[in-house]
């Protein structure tokens, strides 16, 4: 079963509709200077502290740098793009998800250097953008989540320009842990579109009742 993040939470209101239409996770933003960074929102650092039990709180940041003291109070994974070898000695509750940047099939070199070096509890695969880390709504070549998947047996999250229109053949096509989206589901950044957030997470329940071809 492919299950549902839902990023760029910047208020309790997005984060209850979120998870009233299915999501399991839903991700904070500690990149700064970026519209969806919880700095800038009133109340948003709070939001992890008032979901209720089962919910996968996740800070998504760039490096250790950006998050500080938060991380052990208000979450329970940390989703992030330069891995330092402080990284190691985080709790052991805390899951550690590591992102790529996917540009082409050359972007599978870059994970397995990466996992010479440590392994994450996930890859969440994004598409590569010059100007943006992450949020920038494009899509990347799905064949190379397909060929991750296969290779490096660890669960991958994909992300990269999901969006209701596209992400139930996302789903049937890769079958991925999980899907990640934000802008996707946007009336404007750091605004949910509540119509888009339930049609995104309805699609997704109708192609996990779709039954994977025996290979």
């Amino acid at each position: 079963m492919t299950r549902i993040k839902i990023c760029g939470i910047t208020n309790q209101a997005d984060a209850e509709k979120a998870l009233e239409y299915g999501a399991s996770a839903l991700g904070f933003i500690h990149v700064p200077q970026t519209p969806r960074y919880v700095g800038s929102w009133e109340g948003a650092r709070d939001v992890p502290l008032r979901l209720p039990p089962f919910v996968a709180r996740t800070a998504v940041c760039r490096d250790l740098s950006d998050i500080g003291d938060e991380l052990s109070e208000r979450y329970d994974v940390l989703q992030f793009y330069r891995f330092q070898p402080e990284m190691r000695d985080l709790p052991p509750r805390l899951r550690l998800i590591q992102v790529f940047r996917v540009q082409n099939e050359n972007s599978l070199l870059e994970i397995q250097s990466a996992l010479e070096v440590f392994t994450p509890s996930a890859l969440l695969l994004d598409t590569y953008h010059k100007e943006q880390l992450g949020g920038s709504g494009q899509t990347f070549d799905w064949s190379v989540a397909r060929e991750a998947k296969a290779r490096f047996n660890l669960p991958i999250v994909l992300a990269g320009g999901l969006t209701p229109d596209n992400v139930y053949e996302a789903v049937l096509a890769i079958r991925p842990y999980a899907v990640d989206v934000a802008s996707g589901v946007e009336r404007e950044p750091g605004r949910k579109d509540y119509g888009k957030l339930r049609a995104f997470c309805e699609a997704v329940v109708c192609a996990n009742k779709i039954e994977e071809p025996s290979r």
